[in-house]
């Protein structure tokens, strides 16, 4: 298994938190998690493999936010 820990700023970016809840792609294995106050979302993920994990971040995300991720991580799991 391998978790997956991806993390925007987006306070160099002209989208806000409530821009993006909507746009979000919910699924059982991905949470979704925001800070107002500090301008930053993410996302904490579980997967089969380290393949899986790797896989592309939603395009509309990137349109939308206007970059790559500040974290993009993947860690073992026990």
């Amino acid at each position: 298994m391998v978790a997956r820990l991806v993390l925007w700023s987006l306070a160099d970016t002209a989208v806000t938190v409530a821009d993006l809840r909507d746009e979000l792609p919910y699924d059982t294995r991905e949470t979704w998690f925001f800070d107002e106050g500090t301008e930053r979302v993410g996302s904490f993920a579980v997967f089969a493999t380290a393949d899986d994990a790797a896989e592309p971040l939603p395009e509309r995300l990137r349109e939308l936010i206007g970059k790559e991720p500040d974290v993009f991580e993947l860690f073992d799991t026990a």
